[in-house]
């Protein structure tokens, strides 16, 4: 993990780095639950699978969506080194196939809801799976208050024996930009991200996770 906080670092995604506690086991990357949804919503029948180890660095940590004064992009990397690169292929592909329900859902402030929007993509050469969601509406009592709108954006991709989530959630003011336009900038933080990431990893490695 120390190659993430490396280019979080000497990329410029941010000064603020957090990790978590390394560990093994069963591990849910279920690409429909970005960190802007509804925490009450289902998680979905993705399977989990079995990593050797898995870590989570959060840069840019936000406490709250609604404390928000200032524009801030935060990020949130997930590695799994699962048993080997086709398991973790294997994983990836399921992952990409993986459908989002259809029509809105609610936001974690409780005061818009947005929709979603998935595709299939790539990091570089790495094939990988895209999940946006891009404000749609904002409750009537909210008008007033909503000053920063959120977009979300996550990418999950297989690169040797590793198992890679990132996403990004972009807060920009409403005042300078459409809902659409805050998606695209996660969409280009998490690919950026993402891309610092393979790239300074060779597909051979099987690192642990202090590398």
């Amino acid at each position: 993990m120390a190659l993430v906080r490396a280019a979080a670092e000497e990329e410029g995604f941010g000064d603020r780095v957090a990790e978590s506690d390394v560990e093994g086991g069963e591990v849910y990357l279920r690409p429909c639950d970005l960190l802007v949804t509804d925490p009450d919503r289902d998680g979905g029948a993705e399977p989990p699978v079995e990593a050797v180890w898995a870590a989570e660095v959060e840069v840019n940590p936000t406490p709250s969506f609604q404390g928000v004064s200032r524009p801030t992009t935060a990020l949130t990397v997930e590695v799994a080194r699962l048993a080997d690169a086709d398991e973790a292929a294997a994983a990836a592909r399921r992952l990409r196939a993986t459908p989002c329900p259809d029509g809105d859902f609610r936001l974690t402030m409780g005061t818009a809801s947005a929709r979603w929007a998935a595709s299939a993509v790539t990091v570089g050469a790495t094939p990988a799976r895209l999940t946006t969601a891009t404000l749609h509406r904002i409750e009537p009592e909210a008008e007033g208050g909503m000053t920063f709108l959120p977009g979300d954006a996550r990418l999950i991709l297989a690169y040797g024996p590793l198992l890679v989530g990132v996403e990004a959630v972009a807060l920009w003011p409403r005042s300078a930009s459409t809902a659409a336009e805050v998606t695209a900038m996660a969409r280009e933080k998490a690919t950026a991200f993402a891309l610092a990431i393979v790239e300074g990893l060779p597909p051979a490695d099987a690192p642990g996770p202090g590398n």
